[in-house]
């Protein structure tokens, strides 16, 4: 049963016309772990630079990402594409900490600042909605803090919801 609804969904996918759906750049946000505000620029068909201004690593960076994109899917009528890429980051954060004193029995809150700075990896699947400037993605961005002080410095499930506007 399962092998016959997965054959008639390729078949679906397969035989769909949808117009072809071509920007140039693409504005939007991103919602999830490392949430925040995206602008993409298409240099040609399948090369792309993207900045991301987002909330992680409890504190906020801007991400510089060079992508490639090609179509997620082996019919290219449909507007879906996988989008990979690389990049770097550079941000701020700041932490709080409370310590006791038991001399005095108080609790005293101490805070410092850290650099964000580390390197990113970018994958995603983008569908380009038909008739409409809007494209949503599913997209995983994880990244390696030089300056972390758990998980050796390595975020991997940094996963999110994508939609931006087309122009």
């Amino acid at each position: 049963m399962k092998k016959s609804i997965t054959i008639f969904i390729l078949i679906l996918f397969a035989t769909a016309e949808v117009m072809s759906q071509n920007y140039k750049q693409a504005a939007g946000f991103r919602l999830g772990s490392a949430g925040g505000v995206t602008y993409r620029r298409l240099f040609d068909a399948n090369a792309a630079g993207e900045v991301m201004l987002l909330g992680q690593n409890h504190g906020t960076a801007l991400v510089f990402l060079f992508e490639k994109q090609k179509p997620a899917l082996l019919f290219d009528d449909l507007n879906m594409n996988f989008i990979y890429g690389a990049g770097v980051h550079i941000g701020g954060a700041s932490t709080n900490c409370n310590n006791y004193n038991s001399n005095d029995n108080h609790y005293y809150s101490t805070g410092y600042n850290t650099i964000q700075l580390g390197f990113d990896g970018f994958a995603s699947f983008e569908y380009l909605i038909p008739r409409y400037p809007i494209a949503l993605s599913l997209e995983t961005k994880p990244y390696f803090e030089f300056f972390d002080d758990h998980n050796f410095g390595l975020h991997l499930f940094v996963i999110a919801f994508g939609a931006r506007y087309t122009f």
